[in-house]
């Protein structure tokens, strides 16, 4: 009977390991994924980059523990455990650069780093014995009672991981909250953006109340090794679960492909209403910043500039306004110049001055675009002008 049961227990340690491990690699993959990424919300991307590559730290370390791994390295697979309390400021900062792309950091921010400090403090005696006894302390605390007066630290250390990690969710929720209108109204993307937050914010709310349950029997003096596979695992299927979900939803990630025809808008996630806000933004940038009279602004320039992928922008300006990005861009300059052709003060002024200033790079584009627009060539409109 005893056999069988070792046996059982062999297997299940052997599968849970397995998973355990791919989700580290998974998450590892993703961090990697999620940096790279030049488009789009580049900061919030970063954060996210992080929180996966800290939640990979944290897999791995369980496994090292959990399979003896650990009694080659003992001090190197504790510094590990320091990378778990940066998982609440990232995903805070994730959350917040989500909502305001120009989030400027500020030099109050470096408190956020108080937790992992304290961390470091409270388990310095653990760094300073000897080899031995640190692979001592490991295996004791996998398999032998939790609360030890010779270990005060350890308690201490879970409760600054615990109280830290939900004051880092409470706030993400309070903030996104706080802002889901700004989330959904930021980018055609925001409604994506604000379910992907909830559903991130409270996949890991979760994890805190399992986090809970699964300290009870610890506090009641079993071994804390089934606990520690019980939330080793639950980490690995959340990032199963959020994986799954970003593939699901690319949008989040500003990862859409650019597509080769108007065909490609029938599978647009775009509605209706965010191209009109978009549209409204597009043409704020150009009535009142003027962006058009950059010479090298180009679709994905200026996609950038709307944190939209430029399939997107060349969605609402095609359907919205029934021109090519190129023609867009040429109307508004276009226009300025007859403007300035009208205006008595700058009579003086060269054709070609005024082409260059409105944006054009060469005297042929130009002289081509504004007989395209307006049926004479610039001279010819220009002199009716002319007092």
């Amino acid at each position: 009977m005893i056999f069988f049961a070792d046996g059982y227990m062999q297997t299940f340690h052997n599968i849970a390991s397995l998973i355990i491990l791919f989700g580290a690699f998974l998450a590892f993959f993703s961090s990697l994924v999620f940096f790279k990424i030049k488009h789009g919300n580049i900061k919030a991307n970063r954060f996210l980059s992080l929180f996966c590559f800290t939640t990979m730290a944290y897999l791995l370390r369980g496994f090292l523990l959990l399979n003896g791994f650990f009694t080659r390295f003992p001090l190197a697979v504790e510094f590990m455990d320091n990378m778990r309390y940066i998982l609440g400021p990232a995903l805070f900062f994730y959350i917040k650069t989500a909502i305001d792309p120009d989030y400027r950091f500020k030099k109050t921010d470096i408190f956020h780093l108080a937790p992992v400090m304290l961390n470091l403090i409270i388990r310095s005696p653990f760094y300073f014995i000897d080899t031995e006894y640190q692979v001592q302390h490991l295996t004791n605390w996998l398999d032998g009672p939790f609360i030890r007066p010779e270990i005060f630290w350890e308690p201490l250390s879970q409760v600054l991981f615990f109280g830290s990690f939900c004051f880092y969710i409470i706030s993400s929720i309070r903030f996104h909250l706080k802002f889901k209108e700004k989330i959904r109204e930021s980018s055609c993307f925001g409604p994506f953006y604000l379910s992907w937050i909830r559903i991130f914010t409270y996949a890991l709310s979760l994890s805190l109340f399992i986090w809970v349950i699964a300290a009870i029997p610890v506090v009641l003096g079993r071994p804390l090794r089934y606990s520690f596979y019980s939330m080793n695992l639950l980490v690995s299927f959340l990032v199963f679960f959020c994986v799954m979900k970003i593939i699901s939803w690319p949008e989040i990630l500003f990862m859409a492909k650019p597509l080769k025809s108007r065909k490609k808008y029938n599978a647009s996630y775009l509605t209706d209403r965010e191209a009109e806000l978009f549209l409204e933004k597009i043409k704020y940038l150009m009535e009142h910043k003027e962006e058009y009279i950059d010479p090298d602004l180009d679709l994905p320039k200026l996609a950038a500039q709307l944190s939209i992928p430029k399939n997107y922008l060349s969605q609402i300006i095609n359907e919205k306004t029934g021109k090519s990005f190129n023609d867009f861009i040429n109307h508004y300059r276009i226009e300025k110049i007859k403007a300035w052709f009208k205006d008595p003060a700058r009579q003086n002024e060269t054709i070609l001055a005024l082409a260059f200033e409105a944006g054009f790079n060469s005297k042929a584009s130009f002289n081509h675009v504004f007989k395209k627009f307006t049926g004479e060539s610039p001279i010819t409109f220009r002199k009716k002008y002319i007092t």
